[in-house]
């Protein structure tokens, strides 16, 4: 997230002023030829401190040197706000550091708290900044227009990032008569996109709630584009309804941008569909899941496409199967399932857009030439690295990585050591773990509990005394990264309580997340917070309801499957926007989905074991 920059216009004679006391005190600073005594005299003669401008960090920092205090932290408040526009992050904290604030001059005290709220939100601490915006009324600072400009943003930003979507939504409908019009455009980008991550049901209570006709404008919309992003025809019929009913409304007068292009969403929908799926051989149970899941999404859309239903089993050349697709009338494919199926449409000219339900991972987007073709799968890759992501922002920097020593401990460490990355502080220990060794053991090793033990008996051994002693684990780590399975983690989870360790967070993959599991079963797992799909999070969506009662097999371990068919049908007409527009995702129900370099990626919802019971993350609680 960027600080908030803001610019105003200041009558030319105070301008003239402020340009007159920077020249002077400048000068005073840098004339060799000045007495001491003169320095001073000019440095701490009676300035108001919002009056005060700078040229750059370096002069600010200089100045502040010269000067006492008030004056002395008002010069470092504005040259850690200076620094901070330009990106200067670790300066502006460094800077903000060496300041005191009981020595902050009243009319410092707002570029102060913003200044430390902004890098807060920068640093991922959303809950930080909106308690030093609140610890004070700040409108007893006589606030300037881009004051109340920068705080309301400043505010709404950190609300959005704690999961606050209507109190951030609220904000901003305050704040737009006070923007310019390109500031409005990007501001109710930010609104919209916010509400939409809310489920259908809470944007319609919050509407019906709400108490201005703007609020509930910008509800009403979300929650019906919510409601039919799955039915785009539906959901262009309903917006040309609610453009009429809310005709003054910003929203009609410029549409958000997702809504902006769906007539032409509506008008790309391909009229017959080619599905290239295994329905016989070693990975037919999974293809039959996914095609279950199209042909729910199918009806759901009310059949607006012909289906073609290819059995890839039975084709050798898959290079063939899409041209037989195309020779058929074919507009759009989706498939194929086999990891080497991909990876010879990889190899070919497409002539029709593929969205290929795996992904070949030794292809680097300069070697996809084909535009055409277009990935989409549930790799574990994407959950490890959202785990990793995830420490991150919130603040970790000893990390140990827990995972079995096979062929999936190899991707999934792999992929979240690329996460972290190698350009910052973060340290990461890893332990693999055998399929057939005492999991209790290991964690104790790993831990280094018996390092504790060997400590105090060779203090024993050399003292002679006998004292009690308790023993410790290892004190240099603040997160573990547990990628096991569910039946893994059962095990190794109460091990690492059971040696010192159930004071550290434990973050895990859906794999831990099983379906039909009693709360007894699950016990074990107390306290693991694990990166899950909306299908598996959110498992009372009424579509998912009537799949689940006409297939009963996808409430359990192929459930993740009739999910992948559902959203992979879904997103087929917006893959465009997708593309083109990574900022405005799908909301589908193996993830948020977005797109990056022609592959969907899945950003997963978080979820809690609480006393056997799985809690979904966030739960906000907000009332109109």
């Amino acid at each position: 997230m960027n600080p908030i920059n803001v610019r105003a216009s200041r009558p030319a004679k105070r301008g003239a002023l402020l340009a007159s006391i920077a020249i002077l005190l400048i000068g005073c600073a840098s004339d060799p030829n000045r007495t001491t005594g003169q320095s001073q005299k000019a440095i701490q003669s009676p300035i108001d401190p919002s009056n005060i401008t700078i040229a750059s960090v370096t002069e600010g920092l200089r100045l502040a040197s010269l000067s006492r205090e008030p004056l002395a932290s008002t010069f470092r408040t504005k040259a850690a706000k200076l620094a901070l526009a330009s990106g200067q992050y670790e300066d502006a904290a460094r800077i903000l550091g060496a300041i005191q604030a009981s020595n902050i001059a009243p009319n410092a005290t707002v570029d102060y708290l913003l200044t430390k709220a902004q890098l807060a939100l920068i640093n991922g601490d959303p809950g930080r900044a909106l308690a030093l915006l609140n610890q004070k009324d700040l409108t007893q600072f006589g606030l300037s227009d881009p004051d109340q400009i920068a705080l309301g943003l400043t505010k709404a930003n950190a609300y959005q990032q704690t999961g606050r979507m209507l109190a951030a939504a609220r904000t901003r409908v305050l704040m737009t008569p006070m923007l310019s019009s390109a500031a409005v455009t990007d501001n109710h980008e930010q609104l919209f996109n916010g509400l939409m991550t809310l489920p259908t049901a809470l944007l319609k209570r919050y509407a019906n709630d709400a108490v201005t006709n703007d609020l509930r404008g910008w509800l009403s919309l979300a929650a019906m584009t919510k409601q039919l992003q799955n039915r785009p025809s539906q959901q262009l019929r309903a917006l040309t309804n609610w453009k009429k009913l809310w005709a003054g409304h910003p929203a009609a007068q410029q549409l958000p941008k997702r809504l902006a292009f769906l007539d032409s969403v509506v008008a790309g929908q391909p009229k017959k569909v080619a599905i290239l799926l295994p329905q016989t051989g070693p990975l037919a149970t999974a293809g039959q899941a996914i095609l279950k899941g199209i042909l729910a999404a199918h009806f759901d859309q009310g059949r607006e496409s012909e289906l073609i239903v290819y059995n890839t089993d039975q084709w050798p050349s898959t290079v063939d199967l899409v041209e037989r697709a195309v020779q058929a009338g074919a507009e759009f494919v989706i498939g194929p399932l086999d990891k080497d199926r991909v990876t010879e449409l990889a190899q070919a000219r497409l002539k029709v857009p593929v969205l290929a339900l795996n992904r070949v991972t030794t292809l680097t987007p300069r070697s996809n030439q084909n535009g055409n073709l277009f990935f989409f799968s549930l790799a574990p890759e994407d959950e490890a690295k959202q785990l990793a992501e995830h420490g991150r922002q919130l603040g970790y920097k000893n990390i140990l990585l827990i995972a079995p020593t096979d062929e999936w401990g190899d991707r999934t460490t792999a992929a979240f050591r690329e996460a972290v990355g190698t350009k910052n502080d973060i340290r990461i220990t890893e332990k693999r773990f055998s399929e057939d060794e005492s999991y209790a053991a290991f964690v104790r090793r790993i831990l280094k509990v018996d390092d504790s033990q060997s400590r105090a008996n060779d203090l024993k051994r050399i003292t002679g005394l006998a004292f009690e002693f308790t023993a410790r684990r290892r004190q240099d780590i603040d997160m573990i990264a547990l990628l096991a399975s569910a039946e893994k983690s059962k095990q190794i989870n109460p091990a690492l309580a059971f040696y010192y360790a159930d004071d550290l967070p434990v973050f895990a993959t859906s794999l831990v997340n099983q379906d039909n599991q009693t709360k007894i079963n699950n016990l074990d797992l107390n306290g693991i917070r694990f990166c899950d799909m909306p299908w598996k999070l959110i498992p009372e969506a009424p579509l998912e309801t009537q799949i689940h009662q006409a297939w009963p097999e996808a409430v359990g371990p192929l459930g993740g499957l009739f999910a992948l068919g559902l959203d992979a049908f879904n997103i087929m007409p917006r893959l465009r926007i997708l593309r083109e527009m990574p900022e405005t995702p799908f909301y589908g129900l193996t993830g948020t989905l977005t797109m990056d370099e022609q592959t969907v990626r899945r950003h997963l919802m978080w979820g809690i074991f609480e006393r056997g019971a799985v809690t979904t993350l966030p739960v906000v609680n907000e009332s109109i």
